[in-house]
């Protein structure tokens, strides 16, 4: 793991700035953090260096591309077959599918994107279909978007950098599928892998006016491009794994209080309500061991909870995902 870089109050600051809103510009966070522009830009242009900031993206949002079921897929196969298993999927060139690889009690993990019931439904068939797929396991998540909880992570020694309240959310993914032209989709595919992206450059790359970039913009945010954040090392910032959460409920009635008791765990950065063989999937961001023995009493202790799996895997070098861009 790479060492920790160093950072202080005011970079944490920044960053959790960035992390609510990618495209925040440098006289707002130089007013909040009470230091000139200047000096936001010179931290700004480190964090990137360090590599600590490795990306600018804008969220998508696929059921406004028209794709309504956001799918985990998890195979369960013969260690000795694994390979072959993932060879197979590959080979077969399912549109929208991210295999991730072994994970937890699955040999093999994929995140897929349907169009609809009956494509999820012949997937699996298709998939079962291979003489060393024993089972298929699907989680379909009841959003797809808005599941992030970036305000929890927290970057020691500095708690919570400042942050009093939780960010604002909508109350839900907008299912509406969007109606896009050719120059929506540049605008948004731009903005989603470089959230930053001046609305000038877009406008001279594309042939049309600033004004008309701004116009389709405010179309496309908070309906196809919903979370603008930062990517970031997280190793760098002192995280060394990753526990990925799958809960079971005893009455899902209660969801949403457990839920929300969920969400207020300190570096509970994902929960994601499913239909499947668990209610909730969520990820927590771990500094050591000790963390997870405290967030799994934390968990433990929410009325309402019958199982929890708990899987560890490394940190990741660049969260969050930028998942939907493809559907792009």
């Amino acid at each position: 793991m790479p060492n920790r870089t160093r950072i202080d109050e005011t970079d944490a600051k920044i960053l959790k700035t960035l992390l609510k809103d990618s495209r925040t510009s440098f006289t707002k966070m130089a007013k909040d953090c009470k230091i000139s522009v200047g000096a936001v830009r010179m931290r700004y242009k480190r964090l990137w260096k360090t590599g600590i900031i490795n990306g600018e993206i804008m969220q998508v949002n696929p059921h406004a591309l028209g794709f309504e079921y956001v799918v985990d897929l998890g195979i369960i196969t013969a260690v000795e077959n694994e390979k072959e298993v993932t060879e197979f999927l590959r080979n077969k060139h399912y549109e929208h599918m991210n295999i991730v690889g072994p994970f937890g009690r699955y040999n093999v993990f994929a995140v897929a994107v349907f169009n609809n019931i009956q494509e999820l439904t012949e997937t699996i068939r298709d998939l079962e279909s291979h003489p060393h797929v024993k089972r298929v396991e699907s989680l379909i998540w009841a959003e797809a978007v808005y599941m992030e909880h970036m305000e929890n992570l927290i970057f020691e020694p500095f708690g919570k950098n400042g942050d009093a309240q939780k960010y604002l959310r909508p109350n839900g993914a907008n299912h509406e599928k969007a109606q896009m032209d050719q120059i929506d989709r540049q605008i948004a595919k731009t903005l989603s892998l470089n959230a930053r992206t001046p609305f000038k450059r877009i406008a001279e790359q594309l042939g049309i006016s600033t004004k008309n970039v701004i116009q389709r913009y405010k179309k496309l945010k908070g309906h196809v491009l919903t979370m603008s954040t930062i990517t970031v090392d997280l190793r760098k910032l002192g995280f060394q794994a990753f526990a990925f959460l799958f809960i079971k409920v005893a009455n899902r009635s209660k969801m949403l209080e457990i839920y929300s008791q969920l969400v207020e765990i300190p570096n509970v950065v994902v929960a994601i309500r499913t239909l499947g063989p668990y209610d909730l999937h969520g990820t927590v961001f771990l500094t050591c061991f000790d963390k997870l023995f405290e967030t799994t009493e934390q968990i433990r202790r929410i009325p309402g909870i019958d199982l929890t799996e708990i899987h560890v895997t490394p940190a990741w070098d660049k969260w969050p995902p930028n998942l939907f861009v493809s559907l792009l």
